[in-house]
């Protein structure tokens, strides 16, 4: 391959086999969840808004005002169902939206520049039938993906990226390989630019200080937290748990990053896009907001340094049990202090909220899937490949770089995973699939408060 960037007709790398499409299925699991949603919603605002279930002067109380605030931020898993659909389901209007924002108009109307042809040839070798646009406001994207349509996929380039690619050929053509992996794997439609679902989960931090923080914060300057109550304890569960609930979806979209990454390094080699990354770091309000749908660049650079190693594969693959594990680590922790201050003690309150877990959150079916998944996802990888359009050939390797992973590619050029870290991976949803199935410990059922049938007869009353 020249410097330029061309894409070479012949020396092509094998294609690692990309990581289960762990976005997609955080998403089909808030869809899954939504009539719980609805229903918790409904109950929130019956018990919040009509007064039906507190006396008059916990509702008279700062507390309780600073509760209806939170209930806002509250929203989350709701907003993510909404914004993810949103972004699939419309994507002409949020095209069209992304370029009147970004001013992205194709290269015949953009000033000439020999790179233009180079990174249309690339992506006509990479990602066929893909469309170029540029941007011509100076703080436009650097390089993203975005879409038109279902099957309309697109590349957004700034000036500054044809200036790169004019200064530094290698590292912006890692840039457009990592963009690549992202159409590859069809999660343009949920994330690039314009996505209503990255702009909600980079936004969450505002909402997060504005309707849990400050409310807090207020509450602790009228000292109305002097002593514990219920209401205390309630307050402080809420403003620790709105976190909890972005650690699936942002654990995913590490994932879609990371993979990305390693689709680049398969073609440039790791020196390249570690230098490509320092390229393009962020500044400002994005520097901070970027981290929560980019992965922190001490672990992009750690990942990208064993790109070419069994531990790269294995961590993608468990990507999803372990998001969902430490979701269910937080909301345990969360709960155990939320007992202590509701008069438990301390050992009930730690089998109680075992329990609750076990209950509520280790769902036989859901880990099922996630086993399914692992498993059955070398045979289901190129189908979803062919699905989005796979490549028509594997990343160009520059010379003197590692050519992929260190394993042959089957006859389609795609390398499998390595067999001890596929069954490795299947081992950490075949576990928590049997503490699943195993029988509740019965100390919920126990509880007279959080017996359901309890709680029934007290509503009736």
């Amino acid at each position: 391959m020249s410097r330029n960037g061309n894409a070479a007709s012949g020396g092509g790398v094998p294609q690692a086999v990309p990581p289960p499409p762990w976005l997609w299925l955080a998403l089909a699991t808030y869809v899954y969840d939504a009539p719980a949603a609805v229903t918790w919603w409904r109950e929130q605002i019956q018990n919040l808004w009509t007064d039906r279930e507190y006396p008059a002067f916990v509702v008279s109380g700062d507390a309780f005002a600073a509760l209806r605030v939170m209930l806002i931020s509250q929203a989350l898993p709701t907003l993510f169902v909404a914004a993810g659909a949103a972004a699939v389901l419309l994507p002409h209007i949020r095209g069209r939206y992304t370029e009147w924002r970004y001013h992205l108009v194709p290269p015949a109307n953009s000033p000439a520049s020999p790179a233009l042809q180079e990174i249309q040839r690339l992506l006509d070798a990479h990602a066929p039938g893909t469309v170029l646009t540029v941007s011509m406001r100076v703080r436009g994207p650097s390089i993203r993906v975005y879409t038109r349509s279902w099957r309309g996929r697109r590349v957004a380039v700034s000036l500054g990226f044809l200036s790169l690619w004019e200064r530094h050929p290698d590292r912006a053509r890692a840039l457009l390989l990592h963009e690549v992996a992202h159409l590859a794997n069809g999660e343009h439609l949920i994330t690039g630019l314009g996505s209503p679902f990255t702009g909600l989960v980079g936004a969450w931090p505002v909402v997060f200080l504005v309707c849990a923080v400050t409310p807090l914060v207020w509450l602790i300057q009228l000292q109305t937290f002097a002593e514990p109550s219920l209401l205390t304890a309630e307050v402080l569960a809420v403003v620790a748990r709105l976190p909890q609930l972005l650690i699936v979806p942002v654990i995913a979209l590490w994932c879609a990053e990371l993979a990305a990454d390693r689709y680049a390094v398969a073609a440039a080699g790791p020196r390249t896009v570690l230098e490509a990354l320092d390229a393009t770091k962020a500044s400002g309000l994005r520097r901070v907001t970027g981290k929560l749908y980019h992965p922190p660049r001490a672990l992009r650079r750690w990942f990208v340094e064993r790109a070419d190693r069994p531990v790269a594969p294995l961590l993608l693959l468990l990507a999803g049990p372990i998001a969902l594990l430490v979701h269910v680590v937080a909301v345990t922790a969360i709960a155990i202090p939320s007992f202590i201050l509701n008069d438990y003690a301390p050992l009930t309150a730690v089998a109680t909220s075992f329990d609750l877990a076990h209950i509520n959150l280790l769902r036989w079916p859901r880990w099922a899937g996630v086993l399914a998944v692992v498993l059955l996802w070398p045979l289901l990888a190129k189908p979803w490949l062919r699905l989005w359009g796979k490549p028509t050939s594997a990343p160009t390797a520059v010379p003197g770089t590692p050519t992929g992973p260190g394993r042959p590619a089957r006859a389609d050029g795609i390398v499998p995973y390595p067999r001890r870290a596929h069954l490795l991976a299947a081992l950490l949803p075949a576990a928590v699939l049997v503490v699943t199935l195993l029988p509740s410990t019965g100390v919920v059922a126990r509880d007279p408060l959080l017996r359901p049938d309890t709680a029934t007869a007290q509503t009736e009353d």
